[in-house]
């Protein structure tokens, strides 16, 4: 490279250098000043006057989201409830209670006015209610089964 073209290099390096740090930052910590339309009394405090490009990531809720009320009064889980459900019968005989338990371990009390005969061991599907009648068929999830067909 010639002398002067590292001259010319050098002083435009300088330039750009001293045109940073000579403004006065509207902001401490922010050496870019402010965009002529925002003055620094228009930001909020604590916030960045200089506005945000517009390929940048919105962070918040999105557009049109309302803030929750309050606690729900209702679950807002979805819950399959009541319905069909697998598993083996753990207190058999010809009713009108049966211990029962689904796959996943979950012990039912189960009351069926039907009177079948189950045995200990069989796997069933079933289709439980809660029992809201004052019959305890002993430990487990009080359910009264409306329906049932065995699964060989």
């Amino acid at each position: 490279m010639s002398l002067f073209r590292t001259a010319a290099a050098t002083s435009l390096v300088l330039g750009f250098l001293t045109a940073c740090t000579s403004h006065e930052a509207a902001n401490p910590g922010i050496s870019v000043p402010p965009s002529p339309s925002v003055s620094p009394s228009a930001a909020a405090p604590g916030t960045s006057s200089i506005p945000s490009p517009d390929n940048s990531v919105a962070t918040g809720a999105p557009p049109g989201a309302k803030k929750p009320s309050g606690i729900p009064k209702t679950p807002t889980d979805v819950i399959a409830s009541p319905g069909w459900t697998d598993g083996l019968v753990t207190r058999g005989g010809s009713g009108p209670c049966y211990g029962f338990a689904d796959w996943d371990g979950k012990p039912f009390a189960v009351y069926s006015p039907l009177g079948t005969e189950l045995k200990k061991g069989d796997h069933i599907r079933a289709r439980f209610v809660p029992n809201k009648l004052r019959i305890d068929c002993g430990e487990g999830t009080q359910v009264v089964m409306e329906a049932f067909e065995r699964v060989k």
